[in-house]
């Protein structure tokens, strides 16, 4: 998984390239529907399986798609995470350049001779924390995955949520259910590697946002016991890096911790 401590500019030529082609694209669309072998891929061009495979790799490669083998399957999953970090860095900064410059252009126009106001920047920013737990990682991942209700706070509900839900898979969601189909999605799953790790991707709102935050869950191993690592990328106008930081430490700390260790 590429992350934006390791994202250099020799990353990003890789990723420019890999999108440069059509095939490429239209691989990383069919994609976005869900994980696909390299067969189901294969039988939407008029390519050999050998010329697909090479496009997967060259993706694999910009770190775009992440595989997966089930036995003799290569299952490829979409990773959006360069493809936010290539935004964030290329094409935010020249959209508030282009706004601004339109904004003025429709203030003299309809002459309005006022000092505009500052404009809001968008900014990045990054959350690291580790957690160590007193269970082994096959125990906390299934706490992690299967019993969110029982740990997350319910302070943080947004609504008149009845419980707090993981989907363990991709394209699986992490979600607020307030009963008869009503709810929030906090986060949807991009990448899954059972047991170890999960990546998140989310939209936060007023009062948060706009923002996008990119939320990587990882087990690690120390012993009898588990390093639970949690890195918290948020793009936009609402990150608060301090805040982020407290309240992930509530929700993994006091929530998970708490509850995986009482249980034992």
């Amino acid at each position: 998984m590429l992350r934006r401590r390791d994202f250099s500019p020799a990353d990003a030529d890789t990723v420019w390239h890999a999108l440069g082609d059509p095939t490429r694209r239209t691989i990383l669309d069919l994609l976005r529907e869900g994980p696909k072998t390299v067969g189901q891929i294969t039988d939407h061009f008029p390519t050999s399986r050998f010329a697909v495979r090479k496009h997967l790799n060259l993706l694999e490669a910009a770190h775009l798609v992440i595989v997966r083998w089930q036995g003799r399957e290569r299952w490829n999953h979409l990773n959006v995470a360069p493809l936010q970090l290539v935004y964030e860095r290329w094409v935010t900064p020249y959209q508030r350049i282009w706004a601004g410059r339109l904004t003025n252009l429709k203030r003299r126009l309809e002459g309005d001779t006022t000092m505009p106001a500052t404009p809001q920047t968008s900014t990045l920013e990054r959350v690291e924390i580790e957690i160590d737990i007193a269970a082994p990682p096959a125990a906390v991942w299934d706490a992690l995955t299967k019993e969110t209700t029982l740990w997350w706070p319910t302070d943080f509900y947004t609504g008149p949520a009845t419980g707090f839900h993981m989907e363990p898979r991709i394209g699986g969601r992490l979600f607020e259910d307030w009963g008869d189909g009503a709810g929030v999605i906090w986060y949807e799953i991009f990448a899954l590697n059972p047991g170890v790790s999960i990546d998140l991707q989310g939209s936060m709102g007023v009062p948060y946002g706009p923002a996008i935050s990119l939320l990587h869950l990882e087990l690690e191993a120390r012993g009898d016991a588990t390093r639970l690592k949690v890195s918290d990328a948020t793009f936009g106008a609402g990150a608060d890096c301090a805040a982020k930081e407290s309240g992930w430490r509530r929700v993994f700390a006091e929530g998970l911790k708490r509850h995986v260790e009482n249980r034992r």
